[in-house]
């Protein structure tokens, strides 16, 4: 296969997953190739590209370095750059892109667009051409980095390998910063104290986290939007809980999973009350487990394996077969065994764990009662229902009048 038949090639394996546009250039920047993307414009996707990256990728090759180029541009928006050479000579340059990182990539292009007086017509084409943008993972972005620099140079690198291009703005360095020994006196210690109740499954940890926040009101950044600030101090306290919680002994998969989880949550708070709420949610959930997981010292590591396997998996339809082949057993011994260690039947411990997520989603979202009956996988709202009130003795939409935090 000649070059141009391992691009085609590699641009049918992008897009089985994402519709990116590939573009060829000469090392001028002049293009010769391009696989523009169903309903974009070629010119105003050149445009894009060359006002985007021009620069960039002139101080690249520059200075000498024939790695992959990652430019995150002033919109947001994310493009790959590969370059090809013979030799010591430059014959060609390929452009992956251009991709948001996340959902709020394209609200962001908007924002910025509303600083200019633009008319109506040239919104209206400014937007068209920013909607056939697909949204990419960024870690997915460095694997197809990776891989078309091998399609274009055949040869193998890592991720570490990558290049990335500056900001146009400079940041200060740490030694520029006026540093100030004492605003901070104290917080560390009060975290200290707040981890270690987390830890223990103390359930006055609500007290340490008060006389933290006496101390300091989270990191000290301007973002110029107060729920984004209080977002992001969530995530950092969420950490710290998903961190803590490991170390009280529940298990990583599960901390982790509970950490993607919430996080997501905290990013799709509307305002900060409700990131507030998500917030207790989160530290009162994750501070019950570790007082579960300590309860269950007695229980044999295959079966706590089991519970842990629960718990990641409490969104989908378990069954017996399912739970006794993840564990080595047959159904009869993995049924009796579970009984005798745990005290219920394993359809009741999946029961009581999913009326266990009900009670957090009732309490702490706006999710209707029919969207958390699919969301946890009931037959039916009724058969939810029914089994949230012999588990708890009230109704779903009862439990959520009494319980509502929002």
């Amino acid at each position: 296969m000649n070059l141009q038949e391992r691009l085609d090639f590699f641009q049918q394996l992008i897009q089985c997953n994402h519709n990116l546009s590939l573009h060829s250039y000469e090392p001028e920047l002049i293009l010769t190739h391009s696989d523009i993307l169903q309903g974009a414009a070629s010119k105003d996707d050149d445009a894009l590209i060359l006002l985007s990256l021009g620069d960039p990728i002139r101080s690249h090759i520059e200075n000498g370095i024939r790695e992959p180029l990652f430019v995150d541009d002033h919109l947001g928006l994310i493009w790959i750059v590969v370059f090809e050479y013979e030799k010591n000579t430059l014959c060609g340059i390929h452009i992956l892109g251009p991709a948001y990182s996340g959902r709020n990539s394209y609200q962001n292009i908007k924002k910025e667009l509303d600083k200019h007086d633009l008319s109506v017509s040239s919104r209206i084409k400014v937007f068209k051409m920013f909607e056939h943008i697909p949204i990419i993972p960024i870690n997915q972005l460095f694997q197809y980095a990776v891989m078309l620099h091998y399609c274009v140079t055949g040869r193998r690198i890592t991720t570490n390998n990558l290049h990335f291009a500056e900001k146009a703005s400079q940041k200060q360095s740490s030694s520029e910063i006026n540093l100030i020994t004492e605003e901070h006196r104290g917080i560390w210690l009060a975290e200290q104290e707040f981890m270690n109740m987390i830890r223990e499954g103390n359930p006055n940890y609500l007290d340490a986290l008060a006389r933290s926040f006496n101390l300091s009101d989270g990191p000290r950044f301007d973002v110029g939007d107060s729920l984004r600030r209080a977002k992001s101090t969530s995530i950092i306290l969420l950490t710290l809980c998903s961190r803590a919680a490991i170390e009280g002994g529940v298990n990583p998969s599960v901390a982790y999973t509970l950490n993607d989880y919430y996080m997501q949550m905290l990013e799709d708070c509307k305002n900060i009350a409700e990131t507030s709420t998500t917030c207790s949610t989160l530290m009162e959930d994750y501070v019950q487990r570790i007082q579960q997981e300590k309860a269950k010292n007695a229980i044999s590591g295959q079966i706590r394996s089991i519970c842990d396997y629960i718990t990641i998996h409490i969104k989908e339809k378990l069954s017996i077969a399912q739970l006794a082949e993840q564990a080595g057993y047959t159904e009869y011994y993995f049924s009796h065994k579970f009984k005798n260690e745990i005290g219920c039947s394993v359809a009741d411990y999946i029961k009581r764990e999913k009326i266990q997520q009900a009670k957090l989603l009732l309490s702490g979202t706006k999710m209707s009662i029919q969207e958390i009956s699919d969301e946890l996988s009931f037959s039916s709202r009724s058969y939810f229902s029914s089994s949230f009130q012999k588990e708890t003795g009230i109704s779903p939409s009862e439990y959520r009048e009494q319980n509502m935090k929002l």
